[in-house]
C-alpha cells in the first residue's frame, strides 16, 4: 500500500476543505474501499464531443465520431452522473475532442454540480478566454487541465496539428494563475517525446503546476504505431522521473485502495459521446450504452471482465500485449470507436474459457 495515493488524490485540500459534500464523498470512498472492502467508483469521465480544432498525430479520439447519432444531451449526462454518484463517484473530467466546442458546455458543467464534486475538463486552450475562466470559477470549477507535448513551440504545434497552440496554453496558464485556478498539464508520452516530457515536468515544478502523465496508446491516429511507442530505456527513465517528482500523477497511482493498478471498471469509467461506457477514454471496448442499460449493470459487467479484474500495475491499453492484440487491434477493424465488446470474438472466447 502507498500513502502517495492519498497525497496525490487530495493535493487540492485547500480548495475542497470548505466543500462538505465533496469531503464526505471522498471519505466515503476511502471507507468503502479500505474498511468495507467494496469496489467503489471514484471517477466518471465524459467525452462530450469528437470535434476538435487540433489534429494531434496520436489522437485516440479521432474515431469517436459516429454519423447519424446524437450526442448525449445535458439531461442524459446529468442522469448518468447521478447514477455514477450512487456508486461512489465524486470526480469527473470532461473530454473531447475539444469539450469547449459544445455550445452547451456551461450547462453540462452545471449539471455535474461543481460546487459539490471535483469537476474539471481537459482542453487545448484555444477557445478559452479570461471571462470564460472567471465564469467557470464562479460555477465551482477550481482545476483545469491543458494538453501540452513540448515546451518548444514548433515541435508542440507540429504534434498538435495547430499553429500557435503552445503560446495559447502558456497565455491561459498565466490567466488561470491570476484567478487562483489550479492547472494540470496533460502530457501524452512515448519514447519519441520523452525528453520533451521531462522538460515539461521541470517547467511545471517551477511554475507550481501539476502534471498528469498519459502513455500514448495504439489507438485512433496512432493505431499503427504499436511497438514504436516504448522500450526498456523509456521505462527506466520514466521510473526515475516519478521517483524524483512525487507530485506526478497517472491514472493508476491515485486509487482509493492505495495500490498501483489499472482503475478501469472498478474505480474509473468513461462515457463516450454517444453513451458507450468503457474502462477509460483510451479504451476502445464498450460494455454497454447508458441509453440502453442502467449504469450499475454496465459496471457489473466490466468488473467481471478478467482483464479489468486483475488490476494490472500499468496501463493495459498501452502496454498489455495480450489486451492490445485481442481488443485494441480489433478496434482497427471497426469504422468507429468504441465498439460493442460483444462483437469481438476474443471476448466470446474469453467468456467461454472463464466459465469453464
Amino acid at each position: 500500500m502507498k500513502l502517495d495515493g492519498i497525497v496525490k488524490s487530495v493535493h487540492q485540500l485547500n480548495k475542497i476543505r470548505y466543500r462538505p459534500k465533496l469531503l464526505a464523498g471522498i471519505a466515503r470512498g476511502y471507507f468503502r474501499t479500505l474498511v468495507l472492502r467494496k469496489p467503489t467508483l471514484r471517477i466518471c469521465e465524459f467525452s462530450i464531443t469528437a470535434a476538435c480544432q487540433s489534429k494531434c498525430e496520436f489522437c485516440y479520439a479521432s474515431k469517436f465520431a459516429k454519423k447519424g447519432q446524437q450526442l448525449l444531451s445535458v439531461d442524459e449526462i446529468r442522469n448518468t452522473w447521478r447514477q455514477a454518484k450512487r456508486m461512489g463517484a465524486f470526480s469527473t473530467v470532461l473530454l473531447g475532442g475539444e469539450p469547449l466546442l459544445r455550445r452547451d458546455f456551461m450547462d453540462i458543467i452545471d449539471a455535474l454540480e461543481p460546487k459539490d464534486n471535483i469537476v474539471t475538463f481537459t482542453s487545448n486552450a484555444i477557445l478559452l478566454t479570461r471571462d470564460m475562466l472567471v465564469d467557470l470559477k464562479r460555477r465551482g470549477v477550481f482545476l483545469v487541465n491543458f494538453s501540452l507535448n513540448s515546451l518548444e513551440a514548433e515541435a508542440n504545434d507540429a504534434m498538435r496539428g495547430y499553429d500557435g497552440h503552445r503560446d495559447k496554453v502558456f497565455e491561459v496558464i498565466e490567466t488561470c494563475k491570476s484567478l487562483g485556478l489550479d492547472v494540470f498539464l496533460g502530457v501524452a508520452t512515448s519514447k519519441k517525446n520523452l525528453q520533451d516530457t521531462i522538460s515539461i515536468v521541470d517547467f511545471a515544478r517551477e511554475k507550481g503546476l501539476g502534471v498528469t502523465i498519459n502513455l500514448m496508446t495504439p489507438m485512433g491516429r496512432a493505431e499503427c504505431m504499436g511497438d514504436e511507442l516504448f522500450d526498456a530505456e523509456f521505462w527506466a527513465t520514466l521510473r526515475d522521473l516519478y521517483n524524483r517528482n512525487p507530485g506526478l500523477r497517472s491514472d493508476y497511482d491515485v486509487n482509493l485502495d492505495l495500490k498501483i493498478g489499472c482503475p478501469a471498471g472498478f474505480e474509473k469509467i468513461h462515457v463516450a459521446p454517444y453513451g458507450d461506457v468503457t474502462g477509460c477514454s483510451m479504451n476502445p471496448a464498450s460494455f454497454g450504452n447508458v441509453r440502453d442499460m442502467p449504469l450499475e449493470q454496465i459496471v457489473a459487467k466490466m468488473r467481471s471482465f478478467h482483464h479489468f479484474a486483475k488490476r494490472a500495475p500499468n496501463c493495459i491499453v498501452a502496454v498489455d500485449k495480450e489486451y492490445i492484440g485481442d481488443y485494441s487491434e480489433f478496434a482497427a477493424t471497426q469504422a468507429a470507436s468504441p465498439y460493442d465488446i460483444e462483437l469481438n470474438p476474443n471476448y466470446q472466447k474469453d467468456k467461454v474459457l472463464r466459465a469453464g
